[in-house]
C-alpha cells in the first residue's frame, strides 16, 4: 500500500465520520465549511456537550469574524480538552486553506478517542455515540472496532439485558397482584350482595 492510498483511506474515514454527525447546515467543501468554526463548535459539543456553548459562534464570511470564533473556541474549548491551535493554524483555518482542517478533524478524532478510552478505564459513562460515529460501517463490518470499544458496548448491552429480566419478573408480580386483587374485590361483592 502506498502513501498516497493510505492518505486517501485516512481522509476517508475522517470524511465518513463527519458525514455521521447531523450539522445544522448541509457540508458542500469541508475547508471553507469549517472555515468559521460553527461547525467545529457543533462538533465539539456533540462529544463534549458541557464544555461547548454554541451560541458564541455565529457564521461569518470575514476572516476577522471566523478568526474570532476560532480564538474562542480555542480559549473555551480546545483548552480544556488539551488541544490548544496556534495563531497560524487559527488563521490558517479560517482562511479555508485546503488540507489543515482535515489534521484538525484528524487530531480531534485521535483525543475523542483517547478520552472515550480514559474515561472507561476510569471507570466513568463515555458518550454513547462514539462506538456509533467514531467508526464507519466498514470498520464495523471488518471488525477493525478497538477492543475496549466492543467490550463496553458488550457489557452494556449485557446490562441491559439484566434490566429487562428484572422489569419481566416485576411485571409479572404486578400481574399477579392484580389477580389477586380482583379476586378480592369479586368475593367482597359476592358477601355485599349476600348481605343485601
Amino acid at each position: 500500500m502506498n502513501a498516497n492510498s493510505e492518505i486517501d483511506d485516512h481522509l476517508g474515514v475522517i470524511y465518513d465520520w463527519i458525514d455521521q454527525i447531523k450539522f445544522s447546515r448541509p457540508k458542500k467543501n469541508i475547508s471553507r465549511d469549517f472555515s468559521d468554526g460553527v461547525l467545529m463548535a457543533e462538533l465539539l459539543k456533540h462529544y463534549y456537550p458541557k464544555h461547548v456553548d454554541v451560541h458564541n459562534y455565529v457564521a461569518g464570511n470575514s476572516i476577522a469574524k471566523k478568526i474570532d470564533n476560532w480564538s474562542t473556541l480555542n480559549r473555551k474549548v480546545l483548552s480544556k480538552i488539551d488541544m490548544r491551535l496556534g495563531k497560524e493554524m487559527i488563521n490558517q483555518l479560517a482562511s479555508s486553506q485546503s488540507g489543515v482542517i482535515e489534521k484538525v478533524l484528524s487530531d480531534l478524532r485521535v483525543k475523542i478517542l483517547k478520552n472515550s478510552n480514559n474515561d472507561r478505564n476510569s471507570g466513568q459513562e463515555g458518550s454513547k455515540e462514539i462506538g456509533k460515529c467514531l467508526f464507519n460501517s466498514d470498520e464495523m463490518m471488518n471488525k477493525t472496532v478497538p477492543q475496549h470499544i466492543f467490550t463496553h458496548l458488550k457489557q452494556e448491552l449485557q446490562e441491559k439485558n439484566d434490566t429487562i429480566s428484572m422489569l419481566q419478573q416485576k411485571i409479572l408480580h404486578l400481574e399477579s397482584i392484580m389477580k389477586l386483587k380482583n379476586q378480592r374485590i369479586d368475593d367482597l361483592t359476592v358477601n355485599h350482595k349476600v348481605i343485601l
